[in-house]
């Protein structure tokens, strides 16, 4: 997305939103073969795994983690959309629905077949799991983190005494899926759900790189970044 026709313009859009502390402020762009370098270290910034703020706006702080996952879901085709879903989203349950784990299992044997995913690294296995019924939802798990007693609840519990989760722990696996997928189900203003209607999905404040260079970059910020989205 960097490797712009317009280097220079691109450099200059992004320096203006830089925090004013920013150590690419110390880097100069007074020219075309400046502004490429400049944007190289840029790159670099984008991999910080602080995830520090490399733009402001009116005293809004933007990180990369989030700017690179919705240039990922702007940019990128289904492959690239699906890793950065599960980049994001792995700790606290992604998930697909029965009716769309065909489809799913057809964009991992594209990126294989393709070389975007490299194989025998376990998305065989994902694949055929995904294909092997469409009747149950598919829930992407870290370290074996779901269902959990505490994700199972509605979140609204001021207090939840001892016996609720010791009762969980007597629950068959059957009803503690069950459970666990209902409050998954419930969780609609996380966006967990897996779509094949993802091509506008985005994360946290929506904004990406697009966003950053585009001509009207000040309205996108003002419009995504404003009290009212804000409090929505």
């Amino acid at each position: 997305m960097l490797e712009h026709p317009d280097p220079a313009g691109t450099a200059a859009a992004l320096y203006e939103l830089l925090p004013a502390d920013h150590d690419l402020r110390q880097v100069p762009l007074h020219s075309s073969r400046l502004a490429h370098r400049w944007l190289q270290v840029y790159v670099r910034f984008l991999t910080d795994i602080f995830d520090d703020p490399i733009a402001e706006h009116r005293g809004h702080g933007l990180g990369p983690f989030t700017l690179v996952l919705n240039t990922a879901m702007a940019q990128g085709n289904d492959a690239v959309r699906l890793a950065a879903r599960l980049h994001a989203q792995c700790e606290v349950n992604c998930w697909v629905d029965g009716p769309n784990r065909a489809w799913l299992a057809d964009v991992i044997t594209h990126a294989l077949a393709v070389g975007l995913y490299r194989p025998d690294c376990g998305w065989e296995k994902v694949r055929d799991l995904l294909r092997e019924r469409a009747d149950l939802p598919v829930v992407v798990s870290f370290n074996g983190s779901f269902p959990t007693f505490w994700g199972s609840r509605s979140g609204g519990e001021a207090e939840v005494p001892n016996e609720a989760e010791q009762e969980w722990e007597t629950l068959a696996a059957d009803e503690q899926w069950q459970r666990g997928m209902a409050a998954l189900r419930r969780r609609h203003e996380d966006q967990l759900e897996i779509r094949p209607d993802w091509a506008g999905y985005r994360f946290g404040h929506e904004l990406s790189l697009l966003d950053l260079v585009a001509e009207d970059r000040t309205e996108r910020l003002e419009r995504a970044l404003s009290p009212r989205r804000s409090s929505a």
